[in-house]
């Protein structure tokens, strides 16, 4: 159940929040449909696992990797969501209408019901369940060489966490070890094909911004009981490449067989958003050429140097600020972030509904259909693309609204104290800061700051930052001086 906050910003997003008559009839009508092979792959002997967070209860990916040659074979297998639902099925107009699933600290818009996204669709372990499978051959250097799509039948050996891989394989704990068993093996196997991946990434210079992320944990009455700042290990980085990979393989697949289908693109930054990088990175001490408007890794360099220094995050986060928005559409034009030609979503469908479309166009292609004759192509499948990225980009911003205020509301009980926080940036207003324990930015009034330094007009950011005289990363302590919950501000007090 939505928390009061979650439901006021569902309700002023317009987002959907409950399942339509018609909806709940089509998903009970298929709860006792099992899963059978039929003409299906069986794939139930391979220790295929999920890896994902402990509080995840939708698992629509599963993994597996095992020398091959000089190279490896992979397999990465997504849940066969298309089998439940198909085109123009009550389920699915309600799923194209929603786009995607919505994740706040204390509940879930899901795309589909519960029935399909937690149960029949979910990989949990040990049960037989439909998927669609991609098999990829890599050389030795992490290339992607071959591919290959088909219909499947799986059983997950282990239902795994990124914690307690990261205990296992990256901390060495004989306890997590020993749970790990017989997968052991598989789970190093899966590293080892990271690592080439990873240096494949590294080479085609994919931008690299690695960000820690401030959880929201609440308590019993909803209310925001602490910060918790999330670990990054490299369990999910072996995950994110394995379905970046799979990714890859379907925009190849799709793209050869000219199947029209939604790609994910993003354009390299525009001449405003680069200028203003280039003045970032300038400001501590890295120049960027032109260059990196149209490639990230030079970007990638200089974000490099900074990673052990204060500055790290707050130029990191100003970087993708400074980046357009990923969209969805048929005209392939390459992703600028991972430095691809070629780039689509195949991996999520239980929460993302051009995975699922996706998913319809390789069963078209895979039964002998051809490209031209898709049963959804031109205007329909533009107007498509246009519709899940404008939900996309409401969803995250219902995301963000959702957990600004609970920090808010957080802060609001720290009237007077003082806190460690970090430069961000500055405007004519003021200096913004983070706030490092709950990672959220507050403002400095311009008046408030010592004096001379906030004397001066300007509504020119770079000139307010030279006006200023901090800089991004810059530590500083501050004491909370005011908040207001509705319009969603912090005023701070600069103590040092």
């Amino acid at each position: 159940m939505p928390s009061l906050i979650e439901q006021r910003v569902i309700s002023e997003a317009g987002l959907r929040a409950t399942w339509p008559g018609r909806v709940r009839r089509r998903a009970n009508g298929i709860t006792s449909r099992p899963p059978t092979a039929g003409k299906r792959k069986d794939l139930r002997s391979v220790p295929l696992v999920t890896i994902d967070g402990a509080t995840a209860r939708d698992f629509d990916d599963a993994v597996f990797a095992e020398p091959h040659g000089d190279g490896w074979r992979v397999i990465v297998a997504i849940a066969d969501v298309s089998h439940y639902v198909r085109p123009g099925d009550p389920i699915d107009r309600e799923a194209e209408q929603r786009a995607v699933s919505v994740y706040f600290p204390g509940s879930v818009l899901p795309m589909l019901p519960e029935v399909l996204s937690n149960d029949l669709c979910s990989l949990k372990p040990g049960v037989d369940r439909l998927c669609l499978a991609c098999e990829m051959r890599l050389d030795s250097r992490g290339n992607l060489k071959k591919w290959k799509f088909f219909r499947a039948v799986m059983r997950s050996a282990a239902r795994l966490t990124y914690s307690g891989v990261h205990a296992a394989i990256e901390a060495g704990n004989a306890k997590a070890r020993r749970e790990l068993g017989a997968l052991l093996e598989p789970v190093e196997q899966l590293y080892a094909v990271w690592r080439l991946l990873a240096a494949a990434r590294g080479r085609r210079g994919a931008l690299d911004v690695d960000l820690p992320e401030t959880r929201v944990r609440l308590g019993p009455n909803g209310e925001a009981q602490s910060m918790e700042r999330s670990e990054r290990y490299n369990a999910h980085r072996v995950i994110e490449e394995l379905m970046i990979t799979a990714n890859v393989a379907t925009a190849r697949f799709l793209g050869r067989a000219r199947m029209p289908a939604l790609y994910r693109v993003h354009s390299p930054p525009d001449a405003d958003g680069f200028e203003e990088l280039r003045y970032l990175f300038a400001g501590v001490g890295h120049s960027l050429s032109e260059a990196a408007g149209r490639n990230p890794d030079e970007i990638n360099t200089a974000l490099r140097a900074l990673r052990v220094q204060p500055a790290y995050e707050t130029i990191a986060v100003a970087t993708l600020r400074c980046m357009q928005q990923a969209c969805y559409q048929p005209a392939n034009v390459g992703h600028y972030g991972l430095a691809l030609k070629s780039y689509t979503h195949f991996t999520s469908p239980i929460r993302r509904y051009p995975d699922l479309l996706a998913h319809r166009a390789i069963k078209h292609l895979i039964d002998g259909g051809r490209g031209e004759a898709a049963p959804l192509r031109g205007n329909e499948l533009a107007r498509m693309g246009l519709a899940c990225s404008e939900r996309e980009r409401l969803a995250e911003k219902a995301m963000r609204a959702a957990v600004k205020t609970y920090k808010i509301r957080y802060l609001s009980r720290c009237l007077g104290d003082t806190l460690d926080a970090v430069v961000s940036h500055a405007t004519g207003k003021g200096l913004f800061v983070q706030v490092t324990e709950v990672g959220l930015n507050g403002m400095i009034p311009r008046w408030r700051l010592p004096s001379g330094r906030g004397r001066g007009r300007t509504r020119d950011r770079q000139r307010a930052q030279r006006l200023f005289g901090f800089t991004p990363g810059q530590p500083v302590s501050v004491r909370v001086a005011r908040v207001d919950e509705d319009r969603g501000h912090l005023d701070l007090d600069l103590l040092s």
